[in-house]
């Protein structure tokens, strides 16, 4: 039972085998263990100690007490009694696995290492040392060497059959994968760390770490904050209690993350989850830079028993790189969880924002920015969310938020106009979603449900044109914002084969809106994804879908957002319905050389807002907003070529091209884009804590772009540069934390260059300095 992720029943199973004879040594042992498997520490420890009375030199026995008194929060006298079990039984390879964990955990570097090297000799075909190995050399900047033992732990995954049922394993192999992902981000392999990522997500639904480690991903891909919260949140309803903090902030350091990575499923064999003991964690960071650049976050995390929390506070200030790209950026966060049972978590989450920012974006043209703007956004919300686990391959979430957001944007784009709107809405909505999972068919089926009631009040005031005998004109406008949104959905991941995974399904979503501006609507959205892998190391992926962006609170959803790889929301305007297709191919040509190609098309239908002003019968100013449509085409083709040509050095070489068409009526900034882009890194590692990359970038890009002192008039434009980027990142001994420095545009290059992401500023126009310290105890 306890192979199957069945603990109930492991735990009554080992309880009448008690009571049949309450005097064998190893009826005791297996209780401990059942006890253990549901962290019910104390009857644990009572069975060990009822064990080890019975028969002195069970090395078992020895073992499961040191992992109860780990959990308990005593890695001292856990890891002393781990030392007994391994002294009683010195061949036994996974009493020499779990010893090792001590040692890391202990941050007795090197001891760690000798273990798992033990380990590997006793027992060659069990993928735990090499696995807990490379987390070992992954944490002393060591990547390339984690990388092989991975690669190896991944290999050797399915050899665990006889201590785990066929979905455990997928479970684990899950986990595996998700945790090389995070070491191809390392070496700088971004899109096969995404590779891996969605294989994760893909293979287990339910694997907080896949999730999480997407999350984490998407920071740095333009146009995917949806899908970076969505998947953030999904991790969050589905992890376990676990000492990883909730950053408040987008930056991701993963010290915690790292050393917590593994199977999550406890089982008599697998007590990774075990090592997430009673303690209490801080971490904390600073960066200084230029344009008097500041940042600093600090969080705090912790477990109790079967309770934990997380709380933090970011603060980011910035004069930014020209006039008015200043922003200012507050954000708290406070999140708690408690495990009623094995099969029950409940959890609740506040956050406060404070966003105040100029004119952000980067437009072509040198002059095209907006001097005076001006905006601000302050967001409450609060969320709750519960996890239900019926079994290992039945599970059930659900989520509730509450969110009250106040906005001001306010301008004077030429002389003789301005204008001021202001925002007030309440946000209420709730998801629920039931993943089924077996060896062949993985299911995810869900809706929710959304309700927004919100007001939009906005000045216009024209200034006086004697010349032409015009008054000072004042005109007040205020439309509602009320609209309710619900929508259902169904992916099936079919595995009709080992190397074919068939993603089909399909979403609907249904609109009723109280304003003039939001169209009602019903809309069926078809999902289909691909991925073959016809030989070992060659994955093909393909896809078509279609989407409606729809109202989300806080831009987060837990409907799954991509499809065989292909991410699904974008951060498009609501109600932007729009068709996706795409291919892809990644090929390991061996276990240092990795490459691939992918290419991908949507075709969007964007409304916006048009104004009209005017003056009616009565001799009244008026004010009438409507509501219309633009058609934008968007073409993106990467490839990618890795390499690891020795322990210290990952070589990265990719290609980029973007195409953007989009209607003269919506262009916003753009009408016509080609760009292509060639970043080129090397990136060196040393075990002594030292790591250093450079990064070179060719850019080329033309258009026709909007002229902001002219608009609706474009003109042809093209530029193209290289950009150099370097930086020197000193890993602190014990894993206590980080030192960076560095710099942006080294050479301080001044171009012409369109952003098509308004939140993601991929280059910046001038020479950055900075420098970044991270800390973190225990």
């Amino acid at each position: 039972w306890s192979s199957f992720g069945r603990l109930g029943k492991a735990l009554d199973a080992a309880k009448k085998a008690v009571v049949l004879d309450p005097s064998l040594s190893r009826t005791q042992m297996v209780l401990g263990f059942a006890y253990l498997t549901q962290v019910k520490t104390t009857e644990s420890r009572a069975a060990f100690e009822k064990a080890i009375e019975l028969e002195q030199a069970d090395p078992l026995s020895r073992l499961g007490l040191g992992l109860a008194i780990i959990r308990d929060g005593d890695l001292e006298a856990g890891g002393r009694e781990i030392e007994i079990a391994a002294s009683l039984d010195p061949n036994n390879s996974i009493i020499r696995s779990y010893l090792g964990k001590v040692y890391f955990e202990k941050k007795q570097i090197g001891l760690d290492e000798r273990e798992y090297a033990i380990a590997k000799e006793l027992d060659p075909k069990d993928p735990t040392p090499w696995f807990y190995d490379a987390i070992a050399k992954q944490t002393t900047n060591r990547p390339a060497e984690a990388l092989q033992d991975l690669q190896k732990a991944i290999e050797l995954n399915d050899n665990r059959a006889v201590f785990r049922s066929r979905l455990m394993l997928d479970s684990d192999l899950a986990a595996r994968s998700a945790a090389i992902a995070r070491v191809y981000s390392d070496l700088g392999f971004q899109q096969r760390a995404l590779v891996e990522g969605w294989s994760s997500v893909n293979t287990d639904p339910s694997s907080f770490s896949a999730h999480r480690f997407l999350a984490d991903s998407y920071s740095v891909r333009p146009n995917h904050e949806i899908a970076r919260v969505s998947e953030l949140l999904q991790s969050q309803l589905l992890q376990p209690i676990n000492i990883t903090p909730i950053q408040p902030g987008l930056a991701e350091s993963n010290l915690f993350l790292i050393s917590a990575q593994g199977p999550t499923g406890l089982s008599f064999n697998e007590f990774n989850p075990i090592f997430n003991r009673n303690r209490v964690a801080v971490q904390g960071s600073e960066l200084v830079g230029g344009n008097d650049t500041f940042g600093a976050e600090g969080v705090v995390s912790g477990i109790y028993n079967k309770f934990s929390f997380s709380g933090g506070f970011s603060y980011f200030d910035t004069d930014g790189w020209r006039t008015n790209a200043d922003q200012t950026d507050k954000i708290a966060n406070a999140f708690v969880q408690a495990e009623l049972t094995s099969q029950t978590s409940i959890q609740g989450e506040y956050r406060y924002r404070d966003n105040e920012r100029g004119d952000t974006e980067l437009f072509f043209f040198e002059d095209d920015f907006r001097p005076d703007l001006k905006a601000e956004t302050e967001t409450d919300t609060w969320r709750l969310g519960f996890r239900q686990a019926f079994s290992p391959s039945s599970i059930f979430i659900g989520n509730l938020t509450y969110q009250d957001l106040d906005g001001t944007d306010k301008d004077a784009p030429d002389p003789d106009f301005s204008y001021n709107i202001d925002t007030d809405q309440d946000a209420y909505g709730g998801e629920l979603q039931y993943l089924f999972r077996s060896h062949y068919v993985n299911l995810v089926t869900g809706g929710g449900y959304f309700d927004i009631d919100g007001d939009e009040k906005s000045i216009y005031e024209f200034a006086a044109i004697p010349e032409f005998g015009l008054p000072a004109e004042t005109f007040k406008d205020e439309i509602s914002l009320d609209f309710k949104h619900s929508n259902i959905y169904l992916y099936s991941y079919i595995k009709p084969f080992e190397n074919l995974t068939i993603t089909l399904g399909g979403s609907g979503d249904y609109q009723d809106a109280d304003d003039e501006l939001t169209k009602e609507r019903d809309q069926f959205n078809p999902k289909f994804g691909l991925t073959w892998n016809p030989f070992k190391d060659t994955t093909v992926r393909g896809a078509a879908f279609r989407v409606l962006k729809r109202t989300l609170i806080t831009d987060q959803t837990v409907e799954p957002t991509q499809v065989a790889g292909f991410n699904q929301f974008f951060d498009e305007v609501n109600t932007t319905d729009y068709w996706v297709y795409g291919g892809a191919i990644d090929q390991r040509f061996n276990p240092k050389i990795y490459g691939g190609a992918e290419y991908t098309y949507r075709s969007l239908n964007v409304p916006f807002q048009s104004v009209d002003f005017g003056i009616d019968d009565d001799g009244f100013d008026t004010v009438t907003v409507k509501l219309d449509n633009s058609n934008w085409d968007e073409k993106t083709f990467r490839a990618y070529l890795f390499w690891t040509p020795h322990k210290f050095l990952s070589l990265t070489a990719d290609y980029l091209y973007e195409k953007l068409d989009r209607d003269k009526d919506l262009a916003l900034g753009a009408k016509e884009v080609k760009t292509h882009s060639v970043p080129l890194g090397i990136n060196f590692f040393h075990p002594s804590g030292l790591r250093a990359s450079l990064k070179a970038t060719y850019v080329n890009q033309d258009g026709e772009f909007d002229r902001s002192t002219d608009a609706g008039v474009f003109e042809d434009g093209n530029d193209n540069f290289w950009l150099v980027d370097a930086a020197v990142n000193y890993r602190l001994p014990k894993r206590h934390g980080f030192l960076t420095v560095g710099v942006t545009n080294l050479f301080d290059q001044d171009f012409e260059y369109f952003n098509s992401d308004p939140d993601n500023l991929r280059f910046q126009p001038d020479r950055f300095f900075f420098g970044k310290i991270t800390l973190a105890f225990p």
